[in-house]
């Protein structure tokens, strides 16, 4: 079954230096460089930044990647200021080109009469435009969702959150976007436990991930919790962990590993990529040999 990763692409920029990333890309190169066959979809300004992430893309010469190009909004770009610690502030831009994601004809015919799972987030579905009408296309015909929510602040709604989580099959959250779920729906449990299964069976979700950094990952299978503690590294910066992890989960489920391998996998490349400056490795075929 064929995999699409839908949502944002976009610059990083640090100040000094840029970094092509977003979610959902970040994912797609994850999972491309483990050796997943899936499929990515954005869309990119007709400028010097769209430019640059396909010349990136260029890392991985068998993705299969439909990066549309609008001729009006600029490709998406993201502040990011650095608080010390390891820990940044994200700023992020209003109309980019990944808010206009379209379900065009080359979207249309590569889905056609195809089976496929769907990964995407929330922060390319912040605008009541046509990425959230594709997302919707998608979603309708998908198989099974992951559901990785972004809830930056102003970039969401708690009416349109709550259609981009219900029904998902599996929804992956750090704890304060757990306690900030809990929080807008009053689902706050006595302890993580019943928070996580009460936002379950609000949204009927069939499974939850939670990140928590330093105190780990949990993972609710619609009946009980299982945890598993963080991988110890020496932090240079988290940006991107919270995607390695999606994508080590996705990575090890396709495998048809069991949840407790799948738990363990995701927080080592998380733990990795807290390692690096940035969300994605300058030497791929080094970094992930160290994946076991």
């Amino acid at each position: 079954m064929d995999g699409w990763i839908f949502g944002e692409c976009l610059l990083d920029d640090f100040g000094d230096t840029q970094r092509v990333g977003g979610a959902p890309f970040n994912v797609a190169c994850h999972l491309w460089s483990l050796g997943s066959n899936v499929r990515f979809i954005s869309r990119l300004g007709k400028d010097p930044s769209g430019a640059r992430i396909r010349n990136h893309l260029q890392l991985w010469p068998d993705a299969r990647a439909i990066l549309q190009e609008d001729a009006t909004l600029p490709t998406g770009r993201v502040l990011v200021h650095d608080l010390g610690h390891g820990e940044h502030r994200f700023e992020i831009l209003p109309h980019q080109a990944y808010d206009a994601i379209q379900y065009d004809k080359p979207l249309v015919d590569a889905t056609r009469n195809q089976s496929f799972w769907l990964y995407h987030g929330t922060l390319a579905l912040r605008e009541n435009g046509p990425s959230r009408n594709t997302w919707r296309q998608l979603a309708s015909r998908a198989n099974w969702r992951f559901v990785d929510i972004n809830l930056r602040a102003g970039n969401w709604e708690k009416n349109t959150l709550e259609e981009f989580l219900t029904g998902a099959s599996i929804l992956k959250c750090n704890h304060e976007e757990l306690a900030l779920l809990g929080k807008e729906f009053c689902l706050q449990g006595a302890d993580l436990a019943d928070t996580m299964a009460a936002l379950g069976q609000r949204f009927a979700v069939a499974e939850i991930l939670v990140t928590a950094g330093a105190q780990g990952a949990a993972y609710w299978d619609g009946r009980s919790l299982h945890q598993h503690p963080a991988v110890p590294v020496q932090i240079r910066d988290t940006v991107g962990a919270g995607d390695a992890f999606s994508a080590g989960w996705i990575y090890a489920r396709l495998q048809g590993r069991a949840f407790t391998e799948s738990l363990r996998l995701a927080s080592q490349l998380a733990a990795q990529v807290c390692a690096l400056s940035g969300a994605l490795p300058s030497n791929p075929k080094e970094f992930y040999c160290k994946l076991d």
